[in-house]
């Protein structure tokens, strides 16, 4: 019971009480955490920090638990904000070239992704970045079973973060979808019954020495066209996507099908709207997707755009191999 209402307290909250009596010493611990220690516990704590028993063995010595501690002190607790998912540089308005970037599954993605999207940012010279969630794969993570081939969710995430830095340094300006593998850290600390005050931003965890200030994460993305219209962009729409769009009166966008790369349009008595599936960007040979060797419809490599209110297809053209040829001209000829 001591060693619980000890972690309560910080080491400088601890030393704050030194001058203190014993009596303002335990209501000045009580104020800040509710919880009182007794004077006997207080007395016992404050010896620790005592001068002459400042040094154990010579080193400096704050207890029997020195790591755990220290991580404790650094350990900033607040409440989630959505602050955590918004960009800290502005964004522009300007939708004139959209370019949206499906399920890339880092680290599994494909090899020639960065290739293949700095020849397409070019070629369009985008005006706002969309990507559409499943930016990490978290395999290890997963609540299916995970290969016991594949890599441990340190390792996967470490190579994960090399990915993502790449695809940062080409588009700095992003708006991230939330989506089922993205959020995988999040959706396990929530089964775990873990507050989500314990878990780091999206930024934190992928941009661990900083960066990432351009990118923003939210639930979906509704951006108004030149034309007027609407387009809400999501990770998975549930449901027939040309209805959904009818219900948010708008053209909606969605990733999460890999094998899924179309635009299909409808019309109504009053509006018409289209729903574009944007393929993936996956290596679809990776051991991750072994699961798809089920399925008749195989992942479609590429991106989708939306220029002067149009959506467009952007196949990535491919050799034998399944390799990006770098000819990427054709696709817009």
């Amino acid at each position: 019971m001591a060693g619980q209402i000890r972690k309560l307290f910080t080491d400088e909250e601890i030393i704050n009480t030194l001058t203190l009596s014993k009596a303002d010493g335990v209501k000045y611990l009580s104020d800040l955490r509710g919880v009182a220690p007794s004077r006997q516990l207080l007395s016992y704590w404050q010896k620790r920090f005592l001068p002459e028993n400042a040094k154990r063995n010579g080193q400096p010595y704050q207890g029997d638990t020195v790591l755990n501690r220290k991580l404790r002190n650094d350990m900033e607790l607040r409440a989630p904000s959505q602050k955590d998912f918004d960009a800290k540089t502005p964004v522009t308005n300007d939708t004139q070239r959209i370019l949206v970037i499906p399920d890339q599954h880092a680290p599994y993605h494909h090899p020639d992704t960065i290739r293949f999207l700095t020849d397409v940012k070019a070629a369009i010279d985008p005006t706002r970045v969309i990507n559409l969630g499943d930016e990490t794969d978290g395999h290890a993570l997963s609540f299916h079973d995970s290969d016991p081939n594949l890599d441990s969710a340190g390792v996967e995430l470490g190579k994960a973060r090399i990915f993502i830095k790449e695809l940062a340094s080409v588009f700095p300006q992003m708006q991230v979808c939330h989506s089922n593998h993205g959020s995988l850290i999040y959706r396990n600390t929530f089964k775990s019954g873990i507050p989500v005050e314990y878990i780091k931003s999206y930024r934190d965890i992928l941009f661990p020495d900083g960066g990432g200030d351009g990118w923003s994460w939210a639930e979906d993305h509704r951006l108004v066209l030149p034309n007027g219209d609407a387009v809400v962009f999501r990770h998975h729409f549930v449901g027939a996507k040309n209805q959904v769009g009818h219900g948010l009166r708008a053209n909606v966008c969605q990733g999460h099908m890999h094998g899924d790369f179309s635009i299909t349009f409808d019309q109504t008595s009053v509006a018409r709207n289209w729903a574009m599936m944007s393929g993936c960007l996956i290596d679809a040979d990776a051991m991750a997707f072994a699961y798809g060797k089920m399925y008749e419809k195989k992942p479609i490599i590429g991106c989708t755009a939306i220029i002067d209110s149009q959506p467009l297809l952007i196949p990535m053209p491919v050799d034998n191999y399944g390799r990006y040829t770098g000819k990427l001209g054709g696709v817009f000829a």
